[in-house]
């Protein structure tokens, strides 16, 4: 019952590390482009995908976006027939970015508070990895004032600082069991914060062809005194007090090259790779307040690798007023097999997408987009906790933003 309980405590968050917790909805153009155009779309959402254009923009804007990310997974276990399906839920990312400054001149200021990771997974209580986990919801919401700079009428650099908040709630079944026969249960919440910062620099040709560079830096979110509660049987209660944990979560870095380049009047290809720096995620440590034999802090080594995405997407302006898109990419995984967990069982990825922009006036515009992401299959033996099956996911996300501009 020890063992079960530390790998439940040592296992519980990983949905923040690993590909499947990275949001890629920022911008509502970038998402109709299955995430590519960080060298092509130049407006109030390169404060995330590069700094360095925003003071190329030739107007001020604000705009508020949303997804809806429906995230559905299946488990079967090794030469079982039966299939457990997690409980559907909608997880909204959001972004708010705005814009600030003289029009066409060397510098622009700008804000973005967004949510580059985050998600929600309900597998129940009744699975053969409830002893796993039960359900998962956690949020990093970023907040970050963004300086651009224009060197030359071509060449550009900007930068911004991150302001971190993250969420974690999460449940998980303990072998411990009632009268009825019912297993007991752990509930850990908490919030924690971190700061780190986000550079870029944008060039473009006369012919507007363009490259785009960023960098985006770890984060590092410390949790203290988060709530960690255990309903067991009344004699094990001693065993299992209410207390508080703390934690540190790295969040990764990443690197990202994007270009653009024209092929007509009418269509813009765009290309995105991005190297995702998951190897800061080495080892998972809890440290408890209140320590007992069954209930001690814990230490568990994870060595994630460093993954890679790359996407490419395409551009059609249809009309004066409306701008069509679609796009594909390819996602690698940071996760080693024998450390897949149900909080995110990851494995590589394909994605495709459509997308959208109205120009409802000279003032308001309307983008949405829809992409669709596959997990490829993949048959795990967990080396911590022993589950043994196969893992299928599915990520629709579906997104609209509307933008003011002056």
């Amino acid at each position: 019952m020890k063992k079960l309980l530390l790998s439940f405590l040592l296992a519980s968050p990983i949905l923040l590390f690993a590909q499947g917790s990275q949001v890629n909805t920022q911008g509502i153009k970038a998402l109709g482009m299955a995430g590519a155009g960080s060298a092509l779309f130049v407006d109030e959402s390169s404060i995330f995908y590069n700094p360095g254009a925003l003071v190329k923009m030739d107007h001020n804007a604000i705009s508020a976006g949303a997804s809806a990310v429906m995230y559905r997974s299946a488990f079967k276990e090794v030469n079982s027939t039966r299939q457990y399906d997690t409980k559907f839920q909608i997880t909204p990312p959001f972004s708010i970015f705005a814009t600030f400054g003289p029009k066409d001149t060397w510098w622009k200021a700008g804000l973005g508070v967004y949510t580059p990771f985050g998600g929600a997974v309900d597998w129940g209580q009744d699975w053969p990895g409830k002893y796993e986990l039960n359900h998962l919801q956690m949020r990093a919401i970023y907040i970050q004032p963004t300086l651009s700079f224009k060197i030359t009428e071509n060449f550009s650099i900007g930068g911004g600082f991150v302001y971190n908040l993250g969420f974690v709630d999460l449940s998980r079944s303990i072998p411990t069991f009632d009268a009825n026969g019912n297993p007991g249960r752990a509930e850990l919440s908490g919030m924690g914060t971190g700061t780190g910062y986000n550079l870029g620099v944008h060039y473009n040709l006369e012919d507007e062809f363009s490259v785009s560079l960023s960098y985006r830096s770890k984060v590092i979110t410390k949790l203290k005194d988060g709530d960690a509660k255990f309903t067991v049987p009344e004699a094990l209660a001693a065993s299992f007090p209410t207390t508080t944990f703390d934690a540190e979560l790295p969040l990764p870095a990443s690197f990202n090259i994007g270009i653009s380049f024209p092929v007509s009047e009418r269509i813009d290809i765009a290309a995105d790779g991005t190297f995702i720096g998951y190897d800061i995620y080495k080892s998972l440590t809890f440290d408890y307040k209140d320590n007992t034999s069954a209930l001690e802090d814990t230490y568990q080594p994870k060595k994630y690798q460093n993954a890679f995405s790359g996407k490419a997407g395409i551009n059609y302006k249809a009309t004066d007023k409306l701008d069509l898109r679609t796009g594909v990419g390819y996602v690698y995984s940071p996760v080693m097999a024998e450390y897949v967990y149900a909080e995110t069982p990851d494995n590589n990825r394909v994605m495709a997408s459509l997308g959208f922009t109205y120009d409802i006036s000279d003032r308001f515009e309307l983008t949405g987009a829809y992409t669709f992401q596959r997990i490829l299959e993949r048959t795990v033996t967990n080396a911590v906790t022993g589950l043994n099956g196969t893992f299928k996911t599915n990520i629709h996300a579906p997104g609209i933003s509307l933008s003011y501009k002056w």
